[in-house]
């Protein structure tokens, strides 16, 4: 047999350990692993110099086509993806019409004919009509996991429909039945969030650390407490995203040692930042904000004892934010190219976190929690040749030329991703994404 490529000489790092050797690909697909002796010929073989191979970053959270045309964002941002070691993008997706069924027929297809990787779809929960149409949904596009957005008030500049209880409840019923169902929540008291703001807001205050006062870690605490109650009411899975706050992970463990199914998502941020740090102003807005040094360690702590499940980027790119009003800012900021960067850096480098946890959280987990496995987050026989070499020793300084804010720009990072393969086509190599790769992407939540 000869493979269409061949990796060898690399430190392969999996979910369950690794191994010193290579990967061989055909058709997209891994069709051998072992020691680089046992690797067969190819038509292009990489020497990856005893770098570290680990299996493609799923990120299982971003938002594209908020604020720019949804097409130009499937290119520019998944090529953004691409040169992170990113490899399949699941989008949080809203629709404010009554079905899903046209939109998601729509958005795959402008995805198919623009995106570098594959992307696949999480749907807003924003009226009561997609409650009810929650069974067709999955039977007819193969999305089975929904999103309830708290913490928007419903005047927010974004145009997002808060949840109320009622509707988390009631989706929750039908996703409970559903084999690989999952609700998704963004935690944060909306009532209370509101009242403090208004407070807060009269002082005058424009800094980044009134905005994250105006949300106290509390609301965020609260609806965390009140989802896992309704999902162990309903038996239904719940997966936390963008947790902030370091009790999160360890409300999720208790509940997770009663029975209940639920999964804690952090995000790059909020492992790197702070609300007080000096040089951020609003630009650095987010929802949930970023929080103080505590929620920071707490988090962390998460990260290491197996508490934290998965990561996910809330990749966001925002038209240039106003720098006007803080409590009227878009809130968002772009971080594709460098999670895992800063992951290598802040989390491997300076914590000790283990290369295969990580592979954990950026690979293995999301696709266990989303139906891509066993198809993705894996290296070997059989799973889609979905690969980032990584050089653990590279520095380089973040610079940032696309849409969005950067919240790293200047910092210099230890551990980088030189090459991204995703489905057996090297995608980025020496810094670039080819110009081929537009438009090979494919939609990976599909009808069963």
């Amino acid at each position: 047999m000869k493979a269409d490529l061949v990796i060898k000489n690399a430190r392969v790092v999996r979910h369950d350990g690794e191994f010193h050797g290579g990967v061989a690909v055909k058709d997209g697909k891994i069709v051998l692993t072992g020691s680089d002796e046992s690797l067969p010929d190819a038509t292009r073989t990489i020497d990856a110099e005893g770098r570290v191979l680990m299996p493609g970053l799923i990120d299982p959270h971003c938002h594209l086509g908020v604020k720019y045309p949804f097409a130009e964002d499937m290119r520019t941002e998944t090529a953004a993806a691409a040169s992170g070691g990113v490899t399949t993008a699941l989008l949080y997706i809203r629709n404010l019409k009554e079905s899903y069924l046209p939109f998601y027929e729509e958005r795959k297809a402008l995805g198919e004919e623009n995106s570098v990787i594959d992307f696949g779809f999480h749907f807003g929960i924003q009226r009561e009509e997609h409650i009810a149409e929650i069974p067709e949904i999955i039977a007819k596009t193969g999305v089975k996991s929904f999103k309830c957005y708290f913490g928007y008030e419903p005047d927010n500049p974004i145009g997002i429909v808060p949840a109320t209880d009622g509707w988390v409840y009631a989706a929750m019923r039908i996703l409970a039945k559903v084999p690989g169902g999952v609700i998704n929540v963004h935690c944060e008291n909306t009532q209370i969030a509101s009242w403090i703001k208004k407070e807060i807001a009269a002082t005058g205050r424009q800094d980044l650390g009134a905005y994250t006062e105006s949300r106290p870690a509390f609301c965020e605490v609260e609806t965390i407490r009140r989802m896992i109650f309704l999902a162990e009411k309903t038996g239904c899975s719940l997966h936390l995203v963008h947790t902030s706050v370091g009790m999160g992970p360890v409300l999720a463990a208790e509940a997770q040692a009663r029975g209940v199914h639920v999964t804690v998502e952090t995000c790059p941020h909020y492992l790197t930042r702070t609300c007080y740090d000096e040089d951020l102003d609003m630009r650095a807005k987010i929802s949930p904000p970023l929080r103080d040094r505590n929620e920071l360690e707490g988090l962390w702590a998460g990260m290491l004892n197996g508490s934290v499940y998965s990561l996910g980027t809330d990749h966001v790119p925002f038209l240039p934010k106003k720098l006007e009003d803080l409590w009227t800012e878009f809130p968002g900021v772009v971080s594709f190219p460098w999670e895992l960067s800063l992951m290598l850096h802040f989390g491997v480098h300076q914590r000790g976190l283990p290369l295969s946890r990580l592979v954990e959280l950026n690979s293995f987990n999301p696709a266990r929690r989303f139906g891509l496995w066993p198809r993705k987050g894996h290296i070997d026989v059989g799973f889609d040749a979905d690969l980032v070499l990584v050089d653990l020793d590279e520095e380089r300084t973040v610079t940032h030329t696309g849409k969005g804010t950067c919240i790293y720009e200047g910092w210099k990072l230890k551990g980088w991703p030189v090459m991204t393969v995703a489905r057996g086509d090297v995608v980025y190599e020496n810094g670039v994404v080819a110009d081929t790769s537009y438009g090979r992407g494919r939609c990976v939540t599909l009808p069963s």
